[in-house]
């Protein structure tokens, strides 16, 4: 062979080698995307059965709960033991609760259509709440409060029935979760008419014959009947809200900002839902700015929350942080709940050391990462004002004459509290133990009357109050 010759036979070869080269370079990149697609698709496949696992959870466990409502206040209506009632108004109060928490986790995409069985949640179990305070401390219900409580069951019948129609369609498979963001949207807001309105008013008439609630609760009517004192008079346009709604949030942008309606009654807000990153699937956020004075009356962050990692102590000190940071001064904190990995703390306002239990604002903090996932400040900007906060007409020793010598008292402070009339007083508050149990006794500080006594329930989920 001609050294020309054999230069042509090598140069064939290695064209040859780097085709195989080529080839088998390439069929290892797809094979490494194939393997990366798959993965990806167990991934999503996974997740999307982790939620839809909860989303299952979640509205079965809150029908469950309205069951147990209806169920409950029913054996109200016909216990003739006074004790007995008030055990059973307070498992009203947990499974209203409990149920409004399951309500808030479903992917429903506009949380509006919720607005009105949220409430409802929200009254039936802040009435039960008060009257089961109201039973412990000796005093019967009334006949117009009996009259509401009927009312609320033969709510919680409508909303139980039509309940279960929808958990039969989803359990029989006719309804996939898919479906129930949109579907669930509608069905849900039927829901909620059928509950307002028993299927025959618009949405807004049937809530004549609803039960005008008068009881301690923050979300309670009379607070809501009331003329917000806490709000600048200053009206705030959609597009300013938007603005405030970003601020409060911290964030530079998000993938979606949606705006979801003007609503509410004394103070109108304006909702919008965020979704702040896409790739954080079905994470949003809906949020409440008031068209008067532009301020945060309420957020819900609809993230799940994993195991515990952080206890209330620090679940505390970041609530008290955000606080500060939202503008929120002399703020302490009260009660607390945990339930779901979060907790659910209560903060009261403070002036000149005397506390302000009507400026409340609500802040649940997640247990596994310490994020604010919820805030709720209706009833401070309902009640917050610069109070002219007079000095005692009896002191401390003249006012300990007015509770039980039996009653053990730990700490003293002076502090405003609410009346069922909306009135506030001014008054003693003695904390202390009796007979094993913790109590707060309330003495007026002008006139020396006992206002209210609340037992303190201390236990591993919380510290309440009833």
């Amino acid at each position: 062979m001609s050294i020309l010759g054999g230069y042509k036979e090598l140069r064939e070869r290695l064209k040859s080698v780097r085709l195989w080269s080529v080839m088998a370079v390439t069929l290892g990149i797809l094979v490494i995307v194939a393997l990366w697609g798959v993965n990806q698709y167990r991934g999503k496949a996974n997740y999307h059965n982790y939620l839809t696992n909860m989303w299952h959870r979640a509205f079965f466990d809150m029908v469950g709960y309205i069951q147990n409502i209806q169920a409950t206040l029913s054996k109200a209506e016909v216990s003739g033991d006074d004790r007995q009632r008030a055990v059973l108004y307070t498992e009203v109060w947990r499974n209203a609760f409990a149920a409004q928490e399951n309500l808030s986790q479903l992917p429903i995409e506009n949380n509006v259509a919720l607005e009105r069985t949220a409430k409802y949640l929200t009254q039936v179990g802040d009435l039960s709440f008060s009257l089961s305070k109201q039973l412990m401390s000796g005093k019967k219900e009334t006949l117009s409060q009996l009259k509401q409580l009927k009312k609320l069951r033969a709510y919680a019948d409508k909303l139980s029935n039509n309940l279960n129609e929808l958990a039969l369609e989803i359990s029989q498979g006719r309804l996939r979760w898919g479906e129930v963001r949109v579907v669930g949207t509608s069905r849900f807001r039927r829901i909620a008419q059928n509950v307002t309105s028993s299927r025959m008013l618009a949405v807004e008439a049937g809530f004549k014959d609803y039960p005008t609630l008068i009881y301690d609760g923050p979300f309670s009517d009379h607070v809501s009947r009331q003329i917000p004192k806490g709000l600048p008079e200053k009206l705030v346009s959609k597009e300013q809200a938007k603005k405030i709604v970003l601020d409060f949030l911290n964030l530079k942008r998000a993938d979606a900002v949606n705006y979801l309606g003007l609503s509410g009654d004394r103070i109108k807000v304006y909702t919008f839902e965020i979704i702040p990153d896409r790739r954080i699937r079905d994470r949003t956020i809906t949020i409440a700015i008031s068209k008067k004075g532009g301020k945060v009356i309420w957020m819900i962050d609809n993230r799940a929350s994993s195991s515990p990692k952080i206890g209330v102590a620090k679940a505390k000190e970041n609530a008290k942080k955000f606080l500060l940071e939202k503008g929120f001064a002399n703020m302490i904190d009260t009660f607390y709940l945990k339930q779901d990995n979060t907790a659910l703390i209560n903060y009261i306002y403070q002036q000149n050391g005397v506390k302000i239990y009507p400026d409340m604002v609500k802040v649940r903090v997640a247990l596994d990462t310490g994020q604010i996932v919820g805030f709720d400040a209706t009833a401070y900007y309902m009640s917050h004002t610069s109070r002219k906060i007079p000095k005692p007409a009896i002191s401390e020793r003249q006012a300990r004459n007015f509770i039980s010598k039996n009653f053990d008292v730990q700490s003293v402070s002076l502090a405003i509290i609410p009346l069922n009339s909306g009135k506030e007083v001014f008054t003693y508050e003695f904390l202390g133990k009796y007979d094993g149990k913790y109590f707060a006794d309330y003495i007026n500080a002008i006139t020396g009357k006992e206002e209210n006594i609340l037992e303190i329930i201390k236990d591993p989920n919380g510290i309440l109050s009833m």
